[in-house]
């Protein structure tokens, strides 16, 4: 494994750093999570409450981030006779949120309620730091789960560990009730296992068992999902229902399977359900009862490794100049789908990035393109960050063949034997020392 630091001027004199950690073996590379992480909770948030609540102070209301570990019991029940909810998370986020707008959860200082089992539940969060409401904003209360796998890269020890996925994080990447905070979306495949199923008709970067790097869309309607040892095939004996097509799944008299990651969270009777953001439905004609949530997804076996993120910047060699993908856009698109907040101006909207791929002899490459320090930034000094046509542009320079964008802004990091070489764009005000965002997944190198 070969790690090098290059820096780039621009032409009026602004510097962007890059680290290129490249030659090591795809067969080396997993997914890995460092498991979810209570100070996650208080780093969310401080970024709402830094950057997303004073904006958005009339439509978001008073947030309140929590998180349900197994051992803590809920207070509601998790099934009625129109749904079964398979995911602790989403039914605490369903029934809090509920409880709210029918004023019997109210901010009065503090969070009360009106019965002593729904406030016993809140205390018990709170004293294990698993819930924190960011006071700033006013009501309507809105309680927002967090994903069990959010957690932080650097807890983890690897030879080197990187940021992958997009997740959702802001107001408007929670549009339906099965929505949880810090849920990745896009593939992730390992040695033929696809850990999170492709969505929203982005290109994959995909590696074969013989090590050919390419650039190609893998469809969710290509693949089939086994559910309780049943396999369903859109069109067959199942309807897939996402985004950007869908918003909400026809009333029907069959069972709608809601699914994110490799589970079932819920299943609902009757249809009429809102198609989660990172996720999608499953629906079947008749009735139906799921035992084991664990999906399983078949029709990529032949790959050692896959992703999903962002668009690309060289494929086979070939710079690519324009956002050659779907990414949502308020003005057009009528269905919302993640990422709802992203920096469309391909050319001129600079940020902290990363993307991997491979390079002219073929070597696989993972690049960490430096941020602008998110409190202050000093020209010719501080990186400058990097649009996404300047991170193509610099792999042009490089000579790099097929390249993916993943995940980048105040998430993008490569630690390397337990050291970062660059520094992440996010700082706490109090210090200006770096501020490590929670992510679900990472790219862990051995």
């Amino acid at each position: 494994m070969r790690n090098r630091l290059t820096t780039y001027v621009h032409p009026n004199g602004e510097l962007q750093r890059y680290q290129i950690v490249e030659a090591f073996n795809w067969n080396h590379a997993r997914f890995v999570t460092a498991g979810f992480d209570p100070r996650s909770v208080t780093e969310i948030a401080r970024l709402y409450r830094i950057n997303i609540v004073p904006k958005l102070q009339q439509s978001i209301g008073l947030p309140v981030f929590f998180h349900v570990p197994p051992d803590i019991p809920l207070p509601f029940p998790v099934a009625d006779e129109h749904e079964v909810y398979h995911d602790r998370n989403v039914a605490a986020s369903i029934h809090l949120n509920r409880l709210a707008r029918e004023h019997h959860i109210r901010w009065e200082g503090s969070l009360k309620a009106d019965a002593k089992e729904i406030e016993a539940f809140l205390s018990a969060l709170q004293n294990r730091n698993l819930l924190e409401a960011v006071v700033q904003g006013t009501n309507p209360i809105r309680f927002i789960a967090l994903n069990e796998k959010l957690g932080f890269l650097s807890s983890h020890k690897s030879t080197c560990i990187v940021d992958t996925h997009f997740f959702l994080m802001d107001p408007t990447d929670l549009d339906s009730p099965y929505c949880v905070l810090g849920t990745p979306h896009g593939l992730a495949l390992k040695d033929g296992m696809i850990l999170n199923p492709p969505l929203n008709h982005r290109p994959c970067l995909l590696v074969d068992e013989h090590g050919t790097v390419s650039i190609d869309v893998v469809e969710l309607t290509d693949l089939s999902v086994e559910i309780d040892g049943t396999k369903y095939r859109h069109g067959d004996n199942a309807v897939f229902h996402f985004r950007p097509e869908e918003r909400f799944t026809p009333k029907t008299e069959g069972t709608d399977l809601i699914i994110t990651e490799d589970k079932v969270v819920s299943v609902r009777k009757g249809g009429g359900s809102t198609i989660p953001m990172a996720g999608f439905i499953l629906s079947v004609p008749a009735s139906l009862d799921v035992a084991d949530p664990k999906v399983v997804y078949h029709g990529l076996e032949h790959y050692a490794f896959g992703i999903q993120v962002g668009p690309p910047m060289m494929k086979d060699g070939r710079i690519i100049t324009t956002l050659e993908c779907p990414f949502y856009n308020a003005a057009v698109d009528e269905v919302p789908y993640p990422s709802t907040v992203y920096p469309l101006p391909f050319e001129t909207a600079r940020a902290a990035r990363i993307a991997l791929g491979n390079n002219k002899e073929g070597e696989p490459v993972l690049i960490w393109a430096e941020g602008a320090p998110k409190l202050s930034y000093t020209p010719a000094q501080d990186s400058c960050g990097a649009s996404l046509l300047e991170l193509a542009q610099f792999c042009e320079r490089e000579q790099f063949q097929s390249i993916v964008n993943l995940d980048g802004g105040g998430s993008a990091q490569i630690i390397l034997e337990g050291k970062r070489s660059l520094q992440i764009a996010d700082r706490y005000a109090s210090t200006n020392l770096e501020a490590e965002r929670p992510v679900p997944y990472g790219l862990s190198i051995v």
